[in-house]
Parts: C-alpha cells; structure tokens; sequence
C-alpha cells in the first residue's frame, strides 16, 4: 500500500519545515519555520530543538541543511542567547587576571565607552565581521590607531 506524503515522517535528525501565519495586533504575519534536534542535554535527557526562520521555504530549507550537515560533521556550535556585553563581562571576570593592572583598566574603559553602547547588545551568533569592521571604521573616525588597535585587541 502506498503512504501518502503527510504520513511520511522525515529521517531522524532532517528537521521539519512548515509555513507558519500569525496575528499580532491585527496584522498578519507569514513566514516559513524549519525545528530540528541538535542533540540532548546531558543534565536533563531531553532533546535540544532548534527553530529557524525567514521569509522563504527555500531560504528557510538552505539553513536546515547547513545546520544538519553542521550537526552530521561534527562543526555544529549551539546558537547562544548571550550578548556581546555579557560575554564581554565573563571574559573581563575570568580572562583577565594575569594581565598589568593599567592594560585592565584601559580594556574596561574601552569595553565601557565604546565597545559595549556599540555592539553590546548584539547576540554572539548574530555578531558578524561586516558588523565589526562598520564599527572599527566608525571608532577608527574618533580614535588613534593604538586606541583602535586596542579596541580590536578586545574584540579578538
């Protein structure tokens, strides 16, 4: 006996893609939604389900398979909830501790008057080097080359 297309369930690990439509205040929304399952947590047993969108099936459908085969290679980084300004925080905590008291102080100055108002609240995953060099460029209109240079050693 055949199977019809929607009893066919996909390959373990392939993702799924709908077309979702919603309402928010009146107006409606349409988009396409690809999950897939990265893997399970060691700490509760369950399954990490990932969610990506966009505006098209094919654009939605050319991540999911970026992401799969990212997943299949070993390469796949899990997509973080954590902005640039709370890492920059950790990394200031936890990286800096055999560092000269004076570099420490310039690092904090720069993470507080430039880099953070800048790019702090950009989440990690979305943080991408065309962002970082539009803001090289504006700081480098404001700044010395050294001040530049050590803007970039943060960021690095």
């Amino acid at each position: 006996m055949p199977h019809s297309n929607q009893n066919r369930k996909n390959a373990s690990g392939s993702g799924s893609i709908r077309k979702k439509t919603i309402t928010n205040n009146g107006k409606t929304y349409t988009y396409w939604e690809a999950r897939y399952t990265s893997g399970f947590d060691p700490g509760t047993g369950k399954q990490r389900q990932h969610s990506i969108t966009g505006k098209t099936q094919k654009e939605v459908a050319q991540k999911l398979r970026q992401a799969t085969a990212d997943i299949d290679c070993h390469t796949y980084v899990e997509p973080s909830k954590i902005r640039l300004a709370a890492w920059l925080d950790i990394w200031q905590n936890s990286y800096l501790g055999g560092v000269k008291p004076r570099t420490v102080e310039i690092y904090d100055t720069l993470i507080r008057i430039h880099i953070k108002p800048a790019l702090g609240a950009t989440y990690l995953t979305s943080l991408n080097t065309q962002m970082i060099q539009n803001f090289y460029n504006d700081v480098s209109k404001k700044l010395s080359a050294k001040t530049v240079k050590n803007v970039h050693c943060v960021i690095h």
